[in-house]
């Protein structure tokens, strides 16, 4: 059982791409494409090395030892998905939480080695090596960013932070607010975009977008974040006009961009190398997986 990819719901690659005239699937990549790609064993047998245990890093290995590779899968961190585990704690998410676990139990019946908690070396020399590093959250250059009353979405989700008292202003992050407001009734979202929640199948976006009204969320749109301090948060709106709103925790959700430090030193260690997801632009688990896929079939 641990083994089967469960439908997670996220409708991402299935109603999402069908609205785009494509038709996938988020854990699933070869959904609609099984005869396509028909996952032959290799002519010749690769030492495979998989630089990150995220769902795109997962997925490289798995198609990797499907065609019969010998695979190792290093990642820094002890936790698979360390990234990714944050998305599956907002509402109605935990389900994710289904695509590690059942990735991680394929390779292992696979003989995909790990070696968790592990940084690569350049001692290491195998025939390949596929970079999935990920991205990190970003944190763009505003005074008073690194304030002992900021944090990150990673750490409220995780339960690392308390912020069940006090005004909370969220700087994006529409489902990291929701969490919040499940425990503190004054939650304020800032975003500089248009619109919130834009990035998200349609479908997700109206509930989402209806428990945050439900839940009394304050939502500021073409909102820019200038300053923070112990106690505010200053922003500019559409007009240019400064205002200043209590905060007492500030949470900094303002996305991730790429994390991809290996790339040039794999290079130089080896010739065949393959950068996939957001290690090369942040972005979703289903680019990520879909990356993957197509890095183990050209192995």
């Amino acid at each position: 059982m641990e083994e089967i990819n469960h439908c997670v719901c996220c409708l991402q690659g299935c109603f999402g791409e069908a609205m785009k005239g494509n038709f996938t699937c988020l854990v699933n990549p070869r959904c609609t494409r099984e005869f396509e790609h028909d996952l032959l064993k290799a002519d010749n047998t690769k030492n495979v090395m998989i630089i990150g245990a995220g769902p795109g890093g997962l997925m490289a290995a798995r198609t990797a030892a499907q065609r019969g590779h010998n695979v190792t899968v290093y990642d820094k961190d002890t936790h698979f998905g360390e990234v990714f585990r944050s998305a599956a704690y907002p509402m109605g998410k935990g389900e994710l939480s289904t695509v590690i676990s059942a990735y991680r139990k394929q390779c292992e019946v696979l003989g995909v080695t790990f070696k968790m908690g592990k940084e690569v070396s350049e001692e290491t020399r195998p025939d390949t090596i596929v970079v999935a590093t990920g991205s990190v959250p970003l944190t763009p250059p505003i005074e008073g960013i690194n304030s002992e009353n900021v944090v990150t979405a990673e750490d409220v989700l995780y339960g690392k932070i308390d912020v069940n008292q006090g005004p909370v202003v969220v700087c994006g992050g529409g489902e990291t607010a929701e969490f919040i407001a499940q425990t503190n009734h004054d939650v304020t979202i800032l975003e500089m975009k248009p619109a919130i929640l834009t990035d998200m199948v349609v479908t997700n976006m109206i509930p989402n977008m209806e428990r945050l009204h439900q839940q009394q969320i304050k939502i500021v749109t073409n909102a820019t974040v200038s300053k923070i301090n112990e106690n505010a948060v200053s922003y500019k709106n559409a007009d240019g006009d400064e205002i200043a709103i209590p905060a007492s925790t500030v949470v900094s959700a303002f996305g991730y961009k790429a994390y991809n430090p290996l790339e040039n030193v794999a290079k130089e260690n080896c010739n065949e190398v393959y950068v996939i997801g957001s290690a090369v632009k942040a972005g979703n688990a289903l680019t990520a997986i879909q990356d993957g896929y197509q890095a183990g079939l050209k192995l």
